[in-house]
């Protein structure tokens, strides 16, 4: 009977380490994802802010030929620019909710559920 009862006990030991070893693995999965996508997100807003400057300083330049003046060409483009922050501020509660979804769902992503 003892051996019994040493078996199961064994087992269940076993069984323990083994949901702890998946628990492990699967914080270290998403978290994997998450740092993964904050990554590309940084990548992506680095080109962006790239492309914007570079198409900032070609506004700027196109606004001076146009008016024959650099400061009301490049004052014309800085006003585009802000004109671009209040939509992006008034817009500023759908794009929160946009990646809070994405992180929520990289989060309780359960691909185990999906598998049964």
């Amino acid at each position: 009977m003892l051996n019994f009862i040493n078996k199961w006990k064994d087992k269940i030991t076993h069984n323990v380490d083994l949901r702890i070893d998946l628990l492990k693995l699967d914080f270290i999965e998403r978290t994997s994802g998450i740092l993964s996508y904050f990554i590309f997100t940084i990548i992506c807003l680095l080109l962006a802010l790239c492309i914007l400057l570079f198409l900032g300083m070609g506004l700027g330049e196109y606004f001076s030929k146009v008016t024959d003046s650099n400061a009301l060409g490049y004052i014309i483009t800085a006003g585009i620019y802000i004109l671009l922050f209040f939509i992006l501020a008034l817009a500023r509660k759908p794009i929160v909710r946009l990646f809070l979804g994405i992180f929520i769902n990289i989060m309780t992503d359960d691909e185990d559920l999906d598998k049964d």
